[in-house]
């Protein structure tokens, strides 16, 4: 097939494996296992695979597949990887509350989001092992609002934990209908507390697709792309916005919030372009 196209990308979009963290020490160790015919993911196998045919892997499903001597081996084989598990409903929408809330000074102390659907991924998901690995991609999407507020999260006082809970039920009469209820309770003034709840009914599916026509185009584009002569790594950084489980080329900039993550990819193509990328001081306004 790579022989009669330009490019090749697969985006994988398969239902959520089951949760499992293979203990893989190194890369030798990874291919040790493979030819030994050890089992292994199958997320796991095509994603290596890619690697080896230079093909972009973009993942779109919430399982372990990018162990930590994955993204190495994608390092030393110049392969292209992203992910992990599609951002489009309800977990966008909690990073939109978490910079909203947080970004006004106002402290969440307990997040608790209920989904109930009835597709294939709802019934894949009625799996315990096959809801921990959707558990935990949805987890980490506070952490960086937290991180960015210190006064309101202080590490060193033990408070830099919100109470997050996450619930999937399988009800097959909904179908791809998927109803997505969440509740955000915060601390206010005078050791008050401020709820924000919000019910959404959506078409899961619908609101995925136009998500991978975007992250193919742009993984393509990024693919291309070069600053000072070199590629953007090989992990494509900057599809972060699409993804609730991102990885990044430097673990220490592993960004979920959703205004930072949109500007971060709008200035990069932005100055890709020739464009001047956002300026939000106002200075050229004179104050």
């Amino acid at each position: 097939m790579k022989a009669k196209v330009d490019k090749v990308i697969i985006l994988w979009t398969a239902n959520t494996e089951m949760f499992l963290l293979p203990d893989i020490n190194s890369i030798d160790d990874l291919e040790s296992r493979i030819a030994n015919n050890t089992p292994l993911p199958a997320s796991v196998l095509y994603c290596v695979a890619a690697i080896q045919e230079q093909v972009i892997y973009l993942n779109g499903s919430p399982q372990n597949t990018f162990h930590p001597a994955i993204v190495e081996y994608a390092a030393k084989n110049g392969g292209l990887i992203a992910g992990s598990d599609f951002k489009s409903g309800q977990t966008r929408f909690k990073t939109v509350m978490s910079d909203f809330l947080i970004g006004s000074g106002i402290r969440i102390a307990s997040c608790v989001s209920y989904n109930h659907l009835g597709n294939n991924d709802g019934k894949n998901l009625s799996e315990d092992k096959c809801f921990q690995s959707k558990k935990i991609s949805k987890a980490g999407v506070l952490d960086d609002a937290m991180k960015a507020n210190q006064i309101l999260y202080p590490e060193e006082k033990g408070l830099n934990k919100i109470d997050h809970e996450v619930v999937i039920k399988y009800v097959p009469f909904v179908g791809d209908s998927k109803r997505a209820m969440d509740e955000y309770s915060s601390q206010i003034f005078m050791n008050g507390t401020n709820t924000i709840s919000s019910y959404n009914v959506c078409e899961d599916s619908l609101l995925a697709v136009p998500l991978m026509y975007d992250m193919i185009i742009l993984g393509e584009l990024f693919s291309r792309m070069e600053i000072d002569g070199k590629k953007l790594g090989h992990v494509l950084s900057y599809l972060s916005f699409f993804f609730k489980a991102p990885i990044t080329n430097h673990d220490e900039y592993v960004i979920n919030s959703f205004s930072r993550q949109r500007d971060t990819l709008t200035n990069l193509l932005k100055v890709s372009a020739g464009i001047l990328p956002d300026d939000t001081t106002l200075l050229s306004f004179k104050f």
